[in-house]
């Protein structure tokens, strides 16, 4: 009678809900956790563990927002969290090292994602609150290059940003980089239109690229023109 009343308890715990990672029997489960549900508890993970990215992109800068984390699922809460929101991320990425834990990184680069996202962080961020306002002032075109890299520059000798400072010459706010960037391309394809390469020349350089699988660089290393002519005669922009 003992041995029944045992068993009929030990059911009744197994079926008992998760708390926590475990059940009532110490059974591991499937990792739980609570979603994000607001900008604040974002922005408030952001300030410590996400940071600002920035590159040169021929005349204009290329921002974007980073996520990381050692726990992917952090990682999958914030790609949810950010959909649910309207926010485009990209795919979660998975830095794999040797000596320490993994990390886990999700990019936000699409440049209305990137803005609104940003805009509904700032307010709840100390530590990162500047760099997300140079960000959404350059993306928004009131100031230029040069001054977005200056206040970085201010924010790695405070010491709230990591990293080293940049030297550059880009004078230009985003909107008028973006159109300097256009007009040398139109100037660099009517070089392009005006080089004179001939057919035979032209059949083994789209064969190259074809069957070599050979790129716009390394073509244009090989056989001594520039990118703008081989784009012109594989007909790729």
């Amino acid at each position: 009678m003992g041995l029944i009343r045992f068993r009929q308890l030990t059911r009744r715990c197994r079926s008992l809900p998760v708390i926590g990672n475990w059940t009532v029997d110490s059974t591991p489960q499937t990792p739980n956790f609570e979603l994000y549900r607001s900008w604040e508890q974002l922005g408030g993970y952001f300030d410590g563990d996400g940071n600002v990215g920035v590159e040169v992109v021929r005349y204009v800068l290329r921002f974007k927002l980073r996520f990381s984390d050692t726990w992917e699922n952090q990682i999958k809460n914030i790609k949810l969290f950010l959909n649910a929101k309207g926010v485009t991320s990209g795919s979660i990425s998975h830095d794999r090292h040797p000596s320490k834990k993994d990390a886990y990184k999700l990019d936000v680069g699409a440049i209305d994602s990137a803005l609104k996202a940003a805009k509904a962080m700032v307010p709840y961020c100390a530590k990162k609150a500047e760099d997300l306002r140079i960000m959404i002032d350059y993306l928004e075109g009131r100031i230029t290059g040069n001054q977005a890299i200056a206040r970085l520059n201010e924010e790695v000798r405070l010491g709230r940003r990591s990293g080293f400072e940049r030297q550059l010459t880009l004078p230009y706010t985003r909107p008028d980089g973006l159109r300097v960037a256009h007009l040398e391309n139109a100037r660099n394809a009517r070089s392009a239109y005006a080089v004179h390469v001939s057919e035979s020349e032209m059949d083994q350089i789209r064969k190259d690229h074809h069957a070599l699988g050979l790129g716009h660089i390394r073509l244009g290393k090989k056989y001594g023109y520039s990118v703008h002519v081989i784009r012109r005669i594989l007909g790729s922009p």
